[in-house]
């Protein structure tokens, strides 16, 4: 099986303010990740790191076989990586049609193609393809900038707290589509804060502890039952026997 990203011992942060600490993870080809942790604990850095919009520290991301720890952000797209942020991710004022289009890379003819393939994946967009993103629901905009995203030839999806302010029927909704993505053979890693989600999107999950290092890595299931593990970074209250139990604390993610 290919390994598509290596992360090997990576400390990043910002100015004065350390994130990450000697945080390591490897991405195979196909897999389903998903980061968990409590507020601060460095998923969304981490993401930031992977996609070179923030610079390590220490360490190497190797993309593809490839070290690009000092590579540009617009290279690793080139060597197939799309990333999603959680805010500003569309442009709000040009039509779902001219957002996809602006994200189209591929060789000339081909825009149609990938368009449909998109709208397929999110049957949603295409009656609104003359919409303006900034006259979408939620929903549909998520659905848009993850679309945006595939219009390019992607092998790793690095997707932002995608279900972020969504009610709970739109982020079911957005995580089939998600789902049926992944099932085109996508490699996927998701950080997100909703411990719910975790067994439709994941086949691996990684938690970050407060300490801002990997506290934990096994299967959904697995993480699910370790109450304590759970308890102890601040992903369910103390007095919850189970994680399906809680209410979740939903902060903003560093």
């Amino acid at each position: 099986m290919e390994t598509i990203l290596q992360v090997d011992g990576v400390f990043a942060g910002y100015k004065d303010r350390p994130v990450l600490h000697d945080v390591s993870l490897t991405v195979n080809s196909g897999e389903r990740i998903v980061l968990i942790g409590p507020n601060g604990c460095g998923k969304t850095t981490l993401l930031k790191v992977v996609a070179g919009a923030l610079r390590s520290e220490k360490g190497r991301v190797i993309l593809r076989g490839e070290d690009v720890s000092h590579t540009a952000g617009d290279q690793r797209i080139r060597k197939g990586l799309g990333y999603l942020m959680q805010t500003r991710n569309t442009f709000s004022s040009l039509s779902v049609e001219e957002n996809l289009h602006l994200s189209f890379w591929y060789g000339n003819g081909e825009f149609a193609a990938r368009r449909e393939w998109v709208l397929t994946v999110f049957p949603m967009l295409r009656d609104k393809l003359d919409r303006r993103a900034g006259l979408l629901s939620g929903g549909e905009r998520q659905a848009l900038a993850i679309g945006m995203t595939l219009m390019r030839p992607v092998a790793l999806l690095l997707l932002d707290e995608p279900t972020a302010g969504l009610d709970p029927q739109t982020s079911t909704h957005l995580i089939e589509m998600l789902a049926t993505a992944a099932g085109t053979g996508k490699t996927i890693v998701t950080a997100t804060h909703d411990l719910h989600i975790l067994e439709d999107i994941a086949d691996k999950v990684y938690v970050f502890g407060q300490d801002r290092r990997m506290a934990a890595c096994g299967t959904p299931a697995e993480i699910l039952a370790d109450t304590a593990l759970l308890q102890a970074n601040n992903l369910i209250h103390r007095h919850s026997h189970h994680a399906r139990d809680h209410r979740l604390m939903r902060t903003p993610q560093v």
